[in-house]
């Protein structure tokens, strides 16, 4: 939504600010139950992707990146409010497609974690143990998400800290509150609020560079 009023290079290295601090807040309390196997398969291949991510996101033109942003945002829509039943079981060589994927996305779309989801739900079955990795991972994608960002000068920005400053809190209150939905309402009826608030938002990004 902000990437409609501010520059995708400004947004990006701000939600990936915003992210590091709620995913360690999410995070931190379930690390134990993480599968580090999982973690350690996925990072290098992460690592190059999120390379591959920055590098198109500098030197992408401004309306291509935001076309692609919309139609990845509408396709990762649909598949939120049509996903159905458990995984298929894969095999851990998916962790190279899944973390390269994972990190262009995270990187050049701020939207990560897909990919992730998709391999480590499939990898990991219990449930509490798919969440505290996913969580993990997060952290981890971010935090080189971060660090890949820094190296490309995009965190030099006074305004930008500036803004994370102001919508810190806001963010926290959001992982507040999200917390407390997922104790109360069913996984189903949430997937299918954020499929439609994200389809939405991809369609009037879409619309905007036509």
């Amino acid at each position: 939504m902000l990437v409609h009023v501010l520059p995708l290079t400004f947004v990006l290295p701000l939600a990936a600010v915003l992210d590091l601090s709620s995913a360690l807040a999410l995070g931190f309390h379930t690390r134990r139950h993480a599968d580090a196997r999982e973690l350690l398969a996925l990072v290098p291949f992460t690592l190059a992707g999120l390379t591959l991510g920055v590098t198109l996101l500098v030197r992408l033109p401004h309306d291509a990146t935001v076309l692609a942003l919309g139609l990845f945002v509408c396709v990762y829509a649909l598949h939120v409010m049509v996903r159905r039943g458990p995984a298929p079981r894969l095999s851990r060589g998916w962790a190279a497609p899944a973390g390269i994927a994972g990190g262009v996305v995270g990187a050049l779309f701020g939207i990560g974690g897909p990919p992730y989801v998709m391999y480590i739900t499939s990898r990991i079955s219990e449930p509490g143990a798919q969440r505290a990795t996913i969580a993990q991972m997060v952290i981890l994608n971010v935090g080189l998400r971060v660090v890949a960002f820094a190296l490309a000068g995009l965190l030099a920005s006074g305004a930008l800290w500036i803004g994370v400053a102001l919508l810190l809190p806001v963010a926290w209150a959001g992982v507040w509150a999200g917390n407390r939905a997922h104790l109360h309402v069913a996984a189903r009826t949430t997937a299918r609020l954020i499929g439609a608030v994200l389809f939405l938002t991809g369609a009037t990004l879409i619309v905007r560079t036509l």
